[in-house]
């Protein structure tokens, strides 16, 4: 059956079943009707009355739960009412200053007389540049002790030995075994040199079942430019020469030698002497 919806004039086809309840054509035109014919029911549902704003006395439409003693129609009404009636200091009370930058009045709430400097971010901005200027200018010129580039550094940061970046550090210490063996304040007495028969083949498989990647940190062999270190996760001593299950590709594991083999290694000792500690409380 054929109907025409009450709002836009649009034919609409419609069940028999639905022919005296259907209206409309769509959800659009059945809310812009009844916006412009509101049914009865519906100022019989809403509890909205009319106040008048406290400081303007505009008429406001609002619900019972969001009216109080005193009601205003903006934040600007608020504002200005408190500003007029309320004793609160930090509304009420004002004084200017003088910026320190471009020395132009600006108003701040008294509490802020002696911390206040600045009128904008544009002179906060100025402030910061003129003091880390004479900061910079403090610093001194030292070499980097791996590749000698000449580096500023503060005074305070300047220790015995100074790197340009992680790399050189990281050179130096393994040229100079800086921090290796005997040296390295987690030195356990070093590993066995020799780690049985298997040791060649078992190293290849878990290279080759690792995809020849670091399992830490994922570079591969070909960017790292040298074989990955494989490393036993249960250290080899521990198994006091049995170099078979020590070397089962279950406990070894394929990393780069810098910083991931050295991190594994590092952690490993902090853990034995924080065990040997708490068991010796």
């Amino acid at each position: 059956m054929i109907k025409v919806c009450i709002e836009c004039g649009k034919e609409i086809r419609v069940k028999p079943s639905h022919y005296n309840r259907k209206k409309y054509c769509s959800r659009v035109c059945k809310t812009t009707y009844l916006r412009k014919h509101p049914p009865e029911s519906w100022s019989r549902l809403s509890k909205k009355t009319n106040v008048n704003c406290t400081n303007c006395n505009k008429k406001i439409l609002r619900k019972p739960s969001s009216t109080g003693e005193k009601n205003y129609c903006s934040r600007v009404c608020l504002y200005e009412y408190l500003r007029m009636n309320k004793p609160n200091q930090n509304l009420r009370k004002r004084i200017h200053i003088n910026c320190e930058i471009c020395s132009s009045t600006f108003e701040v709430i008294e509490s802020r007389k002696l911390t206040a400097k600045y009128c904008s971010k544009k002179c906060v901005g100025i402030a910061n540049g003129k003091r880390g200027s004479v900061q910079y200018s403090k610093r001194v010129k030292v070499n980097c002790t791996n590749c000698n580039q000449r580096l500023e550094r503060k005074p305070s940061i300047i220790k015995q030995w100074n790197f340009c970046n992680q790399f050189c550090m990281a050179e130096y210490y393994s040229k100079t075994d800086a921090f290796s063996g005997p040296k390295s304040g987690t030195w356990k007495g070093g590993d066995p040199g020799y780690y049985g028969l298997n040791w060649r083949q078992q190293r290849k498989k878990a290279r080759k079942r690792d995809d020849f990647k670091c399992q830490d940190c994922g570079i591969t062999e070909e960017l790292y430019g040298q074989e990955l270190s494989v490393h036993h996760i249960i250290p080899f001593r521990d198994f006091n020469g049995d170099w078979r299950n020590a070397n089962q590709l279950s406990n070894l594991i394929s990393l780069c030698e810098y910083p991931c083999h050295r991190k594994r290694h590092s952690k490993s000792n902090i853990k034995e002497d924080f065990i040997i500690y708490m068991l010796s409380q």
